[in-house]
C-alpha cells in the first residue's frame, strides 16, 4: 500500500461542524452537542454489521489485512473500528481513508453500476466523504471480494476511472453523471443527509441533479478505490496468514510462532473494538482532523476504544511453548562490543569475576538477539526504549531491596545481581515485549544498560576515569 498525500484541516481554530451541509457546532471542543444532525446518532440501516456473526467476522478478517501491514510497514499509523465505515485508516502522513467492506455472495454475480450504488456501499462512502468536508487528506476505499460487470457503463469501467491516477479517463465525465444519478435515486429511499434530496421521477434520466452535484461527483471519483482484492469468505482466513502473517513473521524473525492462534487473536481483537457500540457516533471527521478531539478526553476515550495499533497487533502474537534459545542455532556467537565499564562496575560491586564473566555472555546473547529480532523499521527505537524502562525500573528496584539488607557501608552488588537472577523473568514486565524474549535476554539487556551507565551495582562513580 502506498501512503497517502497530507491535507487540510477542516474546522476552524473554534472547533465548529464539519460542513455547510447541516453540521452542527460542538458543546465543547470535538464534542456535538444535542442539536447535531441525524448524522451523528444515526445507525446505518444497510450496513451496521449486526446481521450475522459470519459478516461480521469477514469485515475484521478484511480490517486485519491492514493491521497485519502495519507490522512490517510504517506508512500505516493506526486503524480504527468504525461504527458508519467498516474502518478507518489513518496513515502516517495525516491522511485518512474510509473503508466499507461489502461481501458479496458468488450466486449473486458481479457488481452492477446500480447495485454498487445502491447496496455496494458507493452512495453510503459518498455520504461519509461529504461529512468530512471533501477534505482534501481523506481518502475512500471500497472493498469487495465480488468482480464487477464489465461493459461501456457498468461497475468495471467505473473502477478504471477512479483513484487520482485513472487508468482510462475517456468518458469521464458521464460515467460521474451516471453515478450521480443512481446515488440521486437512492436518497429517495435510504436517508443519506449529505446527498441532496429531489423529487422522485419514474426514469432515471428525468432526475434533476443539483447544480454541481455531477462536478462533485468527479471530485468523489478522484478519491476512490474500488478494490476486489479481498478473498471470499470461506478462504479469507487462509489467505491472509500465508500471504500477510507469514511473511511478517519473517520479516521480524520471530520464532516458534503459533500462526492460526496469532490470527485468530488479532481478528478477536480486531472483532471486540468493531463491536464496541457504546458510541454510535461517525469518528472519521475526527480522525481526519486530530485538532476536534485534542481537547476532549470524552471523544479521545471514544476513539481509544476502537483504535488498534502496531504494538497491539504485536501483542497478540502467540508463541508456541518451545524454549527459545539464547543464541540462535547454527550461528557463530557475536561478541557484543564495549564491556568494559560492565566489567568495571561489577568489580566495584564485588560481584565474583565467573558471575561477571556470565554477565557479559548474556549481555552479547542480547545484543545478537536484538540485531536479528529488530524490524528496521522506525518504531525499533521506541520498541526498545520501552523495554529498557522496564528492565531498568526492575533493576533500580533490585537495588533498593539490596541496599535495605546491606549493613551501613557494605557493598550490596552481590546481593543486587542475585535478585537481578530471581525477578527480571518475561513474565514480570508490564507490557510484553516487542518479540519473542526469555529470561536471560532479559538480564543481556539489563547489563547493557549498565554498560551505557544508566545504574551501577554500587555507588555511582566515574568508570572512565578508573579505567585510567
Amino acid at each position: 500500500m502506498q501512503g497517502r498525500s497530507g491535507g487540510t484541516s477542516m474546522v476552524d481554530a473554534a472547533g465548529t461542524g464539519v460542513g455547510a451541509e447541516g453540521v452542527g457546532t460542538p458543546s465543547e471542543p470535538g464534542v456535538l452537542n444535542g442539536s447535531a444532525p441525524a448524522l451523528f446518532e444515526l445507525a446505518p440501516d444497510e450496513d451496521s454489521g449486526a446481521e450475522t456473526l459470519g459478516r461480521y467476522r469477514y469485515q475484521a478478517e478484511v480490517a486485519a489485512r491492514d493491521c497485519l501491514a502495519m507490522l512490517t510497514q510504517d506508512a500505516i499509523d493506526f486503524v480504527v473500528c468504525e461504527w458508519h465505515e467498516d474502518f478507518v485508516v489513518a496513515w502516517t502522513d495525516g491522511s485518512v481513508e474510509l473503508v466499507s467492506v461489502k461481501h458479496r455472495e458468488g450466486t449473486r454475480g458481479p457488481w452492477t453500476l446500480t447495485e454498487l450504488c445502491k447496496d455496494g456501499g458507493l452512495t453510503h462512502l459518498f455520504d461519509r466523504w461529504c461529512a468530512c468536508e471533501c477534505a482534501a487528506n481523506v481518502r475512500l476505499r471500497l472493498a469487495t471480494n465480488a468482480a464487477l460487470k464489465p461493459g461501456k457503463d457498468n461497475a468495471g469501467t467505473l473502477a478504471r476511472m477512479c483513484g487520482p491516477e485513472p487508468e482510462l479517463t475517456a468518458g469521464l465525465t458521464a460515467m460521474a453523471e451516471a453515478v450521480a444519478r443512481q446515488i440521486l435515486k437512492v436518497r429517495w429511499k435510504q436517508p443519506y443527509p449529505n446527498v441532496p434530496d429531489t423529487p422522485e421521477v419514474r426514469r432515471l434520466a428525468d432526475i434533476q441533479v443539483p447544480a454541481g452535484f455531477v462536478e462533485k461527483v468527479v471530485r468523489f471519483l478522484a478519491v476512490l478505490e474500488i478494490s476486489c482484492d479481498p478473498p471470499q469468505r470461506e478462504h479469507i482466513t487462509d489467505v491472509n496468514i500465508q500471504r500477510l502473517l507469514v511473511p511478517a513473521v519473517e520479516r521480524l524473525q520471530l520464532a516458534h510462532v503459533d500462526l492460526e492462534d496469532t490470527y485468530r487473536a488479532i481478528v478477536d481483537r480486531i472483532e471486540r473494538a468493531n463491536r464496541d457500540e457504546s458510541d454510535r457516533s461517525q469518528l472519521a471527521v475526527y480522525i481526519a482532523d486530530p485538532s476536534r478531539v485534542r481537547h476532549s478526553t470524552r471523544m479521545q476515550q471514544r476513539i481509544g476504544r476502537r483504535r488498534i495499533t502496531r504494538e497491539m497487533v504485536r501483542q497478540e502474537v502467540a508463541y508456541t511453548t518451545v524454549q527459545l534459545p539464547t543464541f540462535p542455532r547454527g550461528q557463530a556467537p557475536v561478541v557484543a562490543p564495549g564491556g568494559a565499564k560492565l566489567n568495571r562496575k561489577l568489580r566495584r560491586g564485588l560481584v565474583p569475576s565467573d558471575e561477571a564473566a556470565f554477565a557479559e555472555r548474556l549481555r552479547s546473547a542480547w545484543y545478537t538477539t536484538w540485531s536479528e529480532r529488530r524490524s528496521g523499521l522506525a518504531g525499533d527505537e521506541s520498541d526498545l526504549l520501552n523495554l529498557s524502562i522496564d528492565v531498568l525500573e526492575m533493576a533500580f528496584e533490585c537495588r533498593r531491596h539490596a541496599r535495605a539488607q546491606a549493613a551501613d557501608g557494605s557493598g550490596f552488588g552481590i546481593t543486587m545481581n542475585d535478585l537481578l537472577a530471581e525477578r527480571l523473568k518475561v513474565d514480570a514486565l508490564p507490557t510484553p515485549p516487542p518479540f519473542q524474549l526469555n529470561n536471560l535476554h532479559l538480564r543481556g539487556l539489563a547489563y547493557q544498560l549498565c554498560d551505557e551507565c544508566l545504574y551501577f551495582f554500587s555507588e555511582p562513580f566515574d568508570a572512565d576515569e578508573e579505567a585510567s
